[in-house]
């Protein structure tokens, strides 16, 4: 009998960053006593991740000897220059740098005494936040370069069914219970393309919720699977982005199901005749969704080699329905992927 497969194919790594040629063009004559700045990204593989090319704006703090020099100053990019106002000046003495993209409600503590911190961040799945530290620039002509890192997980669900005599037409994909708010502390070392070591770091994780990647509003939206792998919340709810953080084991009573794990709800049907294969009159109640014709399947979101959500880290769950009748045992299949790093 064909088996309901989960493959989970993890992409880690830090890219180093090139630069990009559209940003060596000269600047504007400003008097060379003004900090300029520049962003770079690094780039990653799949979906709408931010980049070097695509980061349009970030928020920068300046410090020297403790006292402030740029205070939460909105930064964007013009063609090919990166602009702000008031114009900050180079002191006799270094500066530190912090900077964040994009804005955020949430407020920012970052003094040039106690590092560096935004507390109680909450994370709406659909922003790649980022973040740079530039410790110790004296005064120079070029612009200061700010290397950006991702500060949390994505997260793909790929769906697809290859087997030809059923389809599977899906209604709900959500990733559940994770921690939606955290508080993060920039690295007190600056974040340049030779120290992938230096990252910044979460804590105080509260605030359980569900990652919606797919959800419909009537019948007519719900989505057929195909051979093909399919991530389906991209260009619908575009929820990719979560905090880093632990996975825990999922484990059913009478309650239902708890720790962090993937629900798919759908229907099967036999696809030379129509007729309903799943759920059925067989099916468990707890497979069942109320008040719907849907049946749910569950997945881990754990897996042999992965125990939890990494910052600057993709994870990319291939999810393949090929079992009418959904009570098989799930095998796994885990492989690990570098990010793919591409020349600017």
């Amino acid at each position: 009998m064909r088996k309901t497969t989960v493959t989970l194919i993890t992409m880690i790594g830090f890219m180093a960053v090139t630069s990009c040629s559209e940003y060596e063009s000269p600047l504007p004559k400003y008097d060379e006593n003004i900090i300029s700045l520049r962003a770079e990204v690094p780039n990653v593989s799949r979906g709408a991740s931010t980049t070097t090319a695509s980061i349009n704006e970030f928020v920068v703090y300046a410090f020297t000897d403790g006292a402030a020099l740029m205070d939460s100053v909105s930064v964007v990019r013009d063609g090919g220059v990166w602009t702000y106002s008031p114009p900050a000046y180079w002191p006799v003495s270094a500066v530190n740098f912090y900077a964040y993209s994009p804005h955020i409600s949430t407020a920012a503590d970052i003094s040039g005494q106690s590092g560096a911190n935004i507390n109680g961040y909450v994370n709406h799945s659909n922003v790649d936040f980022l973040y740079s530290v530039r410790k110790n620039v004296m005064q120079q002509a070029a612009p200061v370069s700010l290397n950006f890192r991702h500060a949390l997980s994505k997260v793909s669900i790929m769906m697809s069914s290859t087997n030809p005599h059923i389809n599977v037409v899906v209604s709900y994909i959500v990733l559940k219970n994770i921690y939606k708010q955290g508080d993060f502390t920039f690295p007190q070392s600056s974040t340049l393309p030779s120290t992938p070591e230096v990252v910044g770091t979460w804590s105080d994780l509260k605030t359980k919720s569900d990652m919606i990647t797919f959800a419909i509003i009537g019948d007519e939206d719900r989505v057929e699977l195909t051979p093909v792998p399919t991530d389906y919340t991209l260009t619908t709810l575009d929820q990719s982005y979560v905090i880093p953080q632990p996975l825990s084991k999922v484990e059913l009573s009478n309650e239902g199901y708890a720790g962090t794990y993937i629900e798919v709800d759908c229907e099967i049907f036999d696809s030379s005749t129509g007729a309903k294969l799943w759920p059925n009159s067989s099916t468990p109640s707890y497979m069942l969704v109320q008040g719907t014709k849907t049946g749910r399947i569950v997945y881990p979101a754990a897996a042999d080699n992965v125990k939890e959500y990494k910052a600057g880290h993709a994870y990319v769950y291939n999810i393949s329905i090929n079992n009418p009748s959904v009570l098989d045992q799930i095998e796994f299949d885990v492989t690990v992927d570098d990010y793919t790093i591409e020349q600017m």
